[in-house]
């Protein structure tokens, strides 16, 4: 028998089923309305590198300065406006890992000397069995320099699990923590995208290092490759990995189709038969969200390195093709003029980008 009671209950049930239901919508309205911007509200754990009044410390990766010995590859870089330079001290760099002992110092007063700090150099040191680990650490030590970038871990071997192979790397990890603790320095693992890098996922790297204490190990976070592998969902991972991000590197990139890939059966890896790739544009004009990241390093105090790699094409008056400005000949491919004004440029891009995010 249905009661007046029994009938109340009911419209109460439905009462509250249809305000709960209202209330999933408003909260998925807003849900996906917070998806187009990027959240920096509320209470947030600062940045390791924070400092009352600091801010990200723009650096030119002298990558693009090979073409220049030490003096003039300085001169060139505070001329374009940038307050500091990341060497590369690595094969091929501009102070060889063999050599480092006798020639970082020559790199490290040319800097100075030009006016430009060296809050980074650009090493091979992975472990403590990295060929001149101590040399490269002791050097640093004596110059008074604490960071330096190491590259990505190794390659994945996708013919059996991933798991065990990342977790291989953390009595590595800690080994090389030791001997930074010893001479006061901090490597720095960099996010590289490319296809089978370990710690490429940005992911994986924040697994590895997570536990380690920032004194001595953290991440050098690649916008870039982090935007290549996690797209506009890369704010997640800033987000989990911010305590361990002790620098950030820049470039900018964008989707493309290739049309000469492989056919035949699937290769051991992946991406060498699928067509799309990531092409490298100019800062600005492609996916990376730029203005969203300085707004959250803004938020979190970031004050590390901000480390410009400079990986675009310049069209050059005559050339036939455009010319990439990441390794240029100068001046033989590439006018020293429109070198130095492609680095202003890019200069003057993330020196605005400061200041909207309030630095």
């Amino acid at each position: 028998m249905v009661t007046k009671k029994s009938l109340a209950t009911r419209r109460d049930v439905v009462k509250s089923l249809g305000a709960a239901a209202w209330l999933s919508s408003a909260a998925l309205a807003q849900q996906r309305g917070n998806r187009s911007r990027t959240q920096v509200d509320g209470l947030l754990t600062p940045s390791p590198t924070a400092v009352p009044g600091g801010k990200p410390l723009l650096t030119l990766y002298s990558i693009s300065l090979q073409w220049a010995d030490y003096d003039e590859a300085a001169d060139t870089a505070a001329k374009a406006g940038w307050p500091a330079i990341g060497w590369t001290v690595r094969g091929g760099g501009h102070v060889l890992p063999e050599n480092v002992v006798r020639d970082l110092p020559k790199a490290v007063a040319a800097a100075k000397k030009a006016g430009l700090q060296v809050p980074i150099i650009i090493t091979p040191i992975r472990d403590v069995e990295s060929p001149y680990a101590e040399a490269y650490l002791e050097t640093m030590s004596k110059l008074g320099l604490r960071y330096y970038q190491a590259p990505t871990l190794a390659q994945y071997d996708y013919t059996t699990d991933l798991q065990p192979q990342l977790d291989a790397w953390k009595p590595r990890i800690e080994q090389l923590a030791k001997l930074n603790e010893k001479y006061g320095t901090t490597a720095v693992y960099h996010v590289e995208g490319g296809a089978g890098n370990i710690g490429g996922g940005a992911w994986d790297l924040w697994l590895a290092v997570k536990d380690f204490d920032t004194k001595y190990v953290g991440m050098d976070l690649d916008l870039g490759h982090a935007t290549m592998k996690g797209g506009p969902e890369v704010w997640e991972i800033i987000r989990f990995a911010h305590k361990n991000i002790l620098s950030i590197a820049s470039k900018d990139i964008r989707w493309a189709k290739k049309t000469d890939t492989p056919q035949g059966p699937r290769r051991s890896d992946p991406s060498e038969d699928w067509p799309w790739t990531a092409e490298y544009v100019l800062p600005g004009t492609g996916m990376v969200n730029f203005k969203a990241a300085f707004e959250y390093m803004k938020a979190i105090g970031f004050a590390g390195s901000f480390l410009h790699y400079s990986e675009y094409f310049v069209n050059v008056p005559g050339a036939k093709q455009p010319v990439s400005i990441l390794r240029p000949n100068v001046p033989k491919e590439v006018p020293k003029e429109l070198y130095i004004s492609s680095l202003r440029r890019d200069y003057d891009f993330y020196l605005k980008m400061l200041a909207q995010a309030g630095f």
